[in-house]
C-alpha cells in the first residue's frame, strides 16, 4: 500500500504543478488557454479525494490568468478552485493579484462582487489588500453553492464584477474563450508649455484613464501633470496658482474646468521658483472615448490679460 500512495500521490503533484505551469497574464484581457484538473486535498482519506463512506471532498482547479484594470490597479484573476463540500454543494475560492500602478499605498475603494449564473452572491467574502505604491499583492474572493453539477460549468457561469453598472465596471468571467471587459489606462505623448506674464506652466505628462466616480460610467479621466515656473518680475508676495485657472475645450466643443476633487491645484509661485510636484496636475473629466483635438488654457486674471492656449490630440 505504501508503493501505491506513493505513485498516486506524484502523480497528483505532476498534474497540479502543469496546470500552474500553464497560467500566465494575459495583458491585453484577452482570455488564454486555460487547463484543469480534479487534485486531492491534503489530508484526504483515501486516494482520489474521498473520505470513507464515499463523500466527495476533491478540488477543481482551472488557471484564468486574465487582466484587468480599476482604481490605479491592475488586476490579475490568477486561478479559480471548486471545492465539493460534502453535502452535494461546494466551495469556490479565486485568488488574484493587484499591482499598484500609482506611488500611494491603496487598498481597492469598492467590495469586489460574485456573479453566478446571472445573480451577484451577497455571502460572497472578500480580501483585497493594502499595496504599496508601484508593489504587488495577491487577495481572494471566496463563494459557495449549495448545488452545482459539474465544478467545470460551475466556473463557466461565474463573474467577479469590480464597480456597479453605473460606473466603468470591470468584468471578469472564468470561462476560458470568455474576454474581460475592461478599460486599460494609457500614458499620452502630450507635453507643452503656456505663459501668462509671470507665470510659466509647463505641462511633462498626461494621462487618460476611466472615472471610477459613482454615476460616471462613459466619462474619462484626462489628467495633465504641470510644473509651474515663476519669472523675476514676481512680487515678495508671490502669485497664487488655483484650479479654476485651468480650462479645457473637449472635441465636442464644451469647456471643462479642472476637477478639484480630483486634481486640486492650490500653489503659492514665488519669484524665480520653480514648483515640480508628483500630484500636481489638472482633472478633466470628459466623454468616452475621449478622442480628438483638445485646447488647454490658463488664465490667471479673468480675461484682463491675454490668455495662453496649447492644443493637442488624443488619438
Amino acid at each position: 500500500m505504501r508503493s501505491t500512495f506513493a505513485t498516486v500521490g506524484a502523480a497528483v503533484l505532476i498534474a497540479t504543478s502543469a496546470v500552474l505551469m500553464t497560467a500566465c497574464n494575459d495583458k491585453t484581457g484577452t482570455p488564454v488557454p486555460t487547463t484543469s484538473v480534479s487534485v486531492a486535498p491534503q489530508g484526504a482519506g483515501q486516494p482520489g479525494g474521498t473520505k470513507p463512506g464515499g463523500v466527495d471532498t476533491r478540488a477543481f482547479l482551472r488557471a484564468i490568468g486574465k487582466t484587468g484594470w480599476y482604481e490605479g490597479f491592475e488586476i490579475t484573476i490568477d486561478q479559480a478552485t471548486v471545492t465539493a463540500d460534502g453535502f452535494g454543494g461546494a466551495k469556490i475560492r479565486v485568488d488574484i493579484t493587484y499591482k499598484n500602478t500609482t506611488t500611494a499605498n491603496k487598498t481597492l475603494a469598492v467590495v469586489p462582487a460574485v456573479q453566478i449564473g446571472g445573480a451577484i452572491d451577497g455571502g460572497a467574502g472578500w480580501n483585497s489588500p493594502e499595496v504599496p505604491g508601484k508593489g504587488s499583492a495577491t487577495g481572494d474572493i471566496t463563494a459557495s453553492v449549495k448545488s452545482y453539477d459539474t465544478p467545470e460549468h460551475l466556473l463557466d457561469t461565474i463573474t467577479i464584477l469590480y464597480g456597479s453598472a453605473a460606473e466603468n465596471q470591470t468584468k471578469f468571467p472564468l470561462k476560458a474563450d470568455a474576454k474581460v471587459e475592461s478599460i486599460a489606462p494609457r500614458t499620452l505623448d502630450v507635453t507643452g508649455k503656456l505663459t501668462q506674464d509671470q507665470t510659466t506652466v509647463e505641462i511633462t505628462s498626461a494621462t487618460l484613464t476611466p472615472s471610477y466616480t459613482k454615476n460616471e460610467a462613459g466619462k474619462m479621466e484626462l489628467a495633465l501633470k504641470f510644473k509651474l515656473v515663476g519669472g523675476s518680475g514676481i512680487g515678495d508676495g508671490g502669485l497664487n496658482v488655483f484650479s479654476e485657472y485651468f480650462t479645457i475645450k473637449a472635441p465636442g466643443g464644451q469647456t471643462v474646468v479642472d476637477d478639484q476633487l480630483r486634481g486640486f491645484i492650490d500653489e503659492l509661485l514665488g519669484r524665480n521658483q520653480t514648483i515640480d510636484k508628483s500630484d500636481l496636475q489638472a482633472v478633466f473629466v470628459v466623454p468616452a472615448p475621449a478622442t480628438g483635438n483638445y485646447t488647454l488654457s490658463y488664465d490667471a486674471t479673468k480675461g484682463k490679460n491675454a490668455v495662453p492656449t496649447f492644443s493637442f490630440t488624443v488619438s
